[in-house]
């Protein structure tokens, strides 16, 4: 099963917001990208929640410095199973610091998705760190 071109825009949409949330270090609108039970797991620990998240990426943005640029490379979109309502996004995330601009880290990022019927949230994001430090 293929998704249409319409739903690979809206998830890579849905990517390219995650990362400008984590950019600007809202919450809010981070976590709203998630559905309600989902998982944010990685070599930062694991997450389950919104709740949950919420306490996390606070702290996990933290460790990145003061202020960092969260840049989503390479996104490959593949169907989840026969079922239209779901996806795997394959990607790298690159992770710069500012002043001086400098790579903080490199990561391998599998996100599971489902489409509700507000649009495709995130069910689970699993971070695989490649260089640098981790990040979620």
């Amino acid at each position: 099963m293929t998704h249409s071109a319409a739903d690979r825009l809206d998830i890579l949409d849905l990517l390219a917001s995650a990362d400008n949330a984590a950019t600007r270090r809202d919450v809010t609108s981070y976590v709203a990208c998630f559905t309600e039970d989902a998982v944010l797991d990685g070599s930062m620990g694991e997450h389950r929640g919104k709740v949950a998240m919420e306490g996390a990426v606070g702290p996990i943005w933290q460790a990145e410095g003061d202020s960092s640029v969260h840049l989503t490379t390479n996104a490959v979109v593949e169907p989840d199973s026969a079922a239209d309502d779901r996806a795997v996004a394959h990607s790298v995330l690159v992770i710069l610091a500012k002043d001086p601009v400098t790579v903080h880290s490199v990561s391998n990022i599998t996100q599971h998705l489902v489409k509700e019927s507000t649009g495709w949230r995130v069910a689970r994001r699993t971070v695989q760190p490649l260089l640098g430090r981790t990040a979620c």
